[in-house]
Formats: C-alpha cells, structure tokens, sequence
C-alpha cells in the first residue's frame, strides 16, 4: 500500500490545520465584508468565480439554516462558517491526540455529517448562487480527505482491538 493512503495522526491533523486556515481566512474575509461592502477578496477571480458573493448571502451565515430557526438579527445564533469552521476544526484537532475507539467512531459520523453539510452547501453554489467559491472548495476537499483519514484509522483501532481479543 502507498503512503498516502496509510492513516496518519499527522496526516489528520495536517488536514484540520489546512481546514483551520481557510477557515480564520474566510472569516476574515466576512468580517472584512461587513466592514465595508465593497471589500474584494484575492479568491474574487471573476463575476462567477467568487467568494465575497458567497459569503455575502444569506448562506455566508449558519449555512443558511440558522437564520430559519433564529432569524438573521441574531449575530451570536447565526455564525460566519468560518467561525463555525474554526471551532470544528481546532475540536477536531484536538480529539486527533486520542485513540480511543468511541472517539473515532464520533469523529467518523461528525465526518460523515460534515460531508453531507458539504453536498447542500456545493449544491447552493451550483444551482442557488450560481457561482464558484474556490475557498468552499477547498473546504470541501479537506473534508474528503478528512473522512479518508478518518475511516483509515478507525480501520486501524478497529483491526488492533480484534487482534488483542
């Protein structure tokens, strides 16, 4: 088997410091963006290649679905995704520490949850906003490779507890 597919602690946490910042990034470009509407970040390419337009909807926040339970007033109830990024992937970072089965078997549905997060939210793209966030994805890569890693080492705890019994 080649490297790259081998699970790695390092490797998973590798994968949570790349999605912990894109993520501060676009956190900083929403808060750029509420700060002054015009603001243009280095991911805007062209009219349909951007991320400001995305992040500037409604789905920019909670990923638009706080905003049906809360309401869009409330800033604390309805995050920027990159703060809700930011917490997500510093947890994930630290849970990567442990090996303890219960754990990863958590990581692994958080994984899988995640994922699915990222199919609505690269479906809103396509066919709501009409438009390419190269920062979304790039998130939605990570979360990929983060449930490759992932799988890899619950194989891996998996394998070593029915090896000890």
């Amino acid at each position: 088997m080649s490297g790259i597919l081998v699970p790695s602690a390092n490797r998973l946490r590798f994968l949570c410091l790349c999605g912990l910042a894109i993520s501060i990034y676009s956190l900083y470009i929403k808060i750029q963006l509420d700060n002054n509407e015009n603001y243009r970040a280095m991911c805007d390419i062209a009219e349909q290649i951007s991320c400001t337009a995305v992040f500037k909807s409604d789905y920019g926040r909670g990923f638009g679905l706080t905003r049906l339970i809360f309401g869009s007033s409330s800033t604390f109830l309805n995050p920027p995704n990159g703060a809700i990024g930011c917490v997500y992937y510093f947890l994930f970072l630290a849970s990567s520490f442990y090996e303890c089965r219960w754990l990863c078997i958590f990581q692994l549905v958080i994984s899988i949850l995640t994922l699915i997060l990222c199919c609505y939210l690269g479906g809103l793209l396509l066919f709501v906003l009409y438009d390419l966030c190269i920062v979304c994805v790039i998130i939605y890569v990570i979360h990929v490779l983060l449930l490759w890693q992932v799988f890899g080492r619950y194989k891996h705890l998996y394998l070593r507890k029915l090896a000890t019994e």
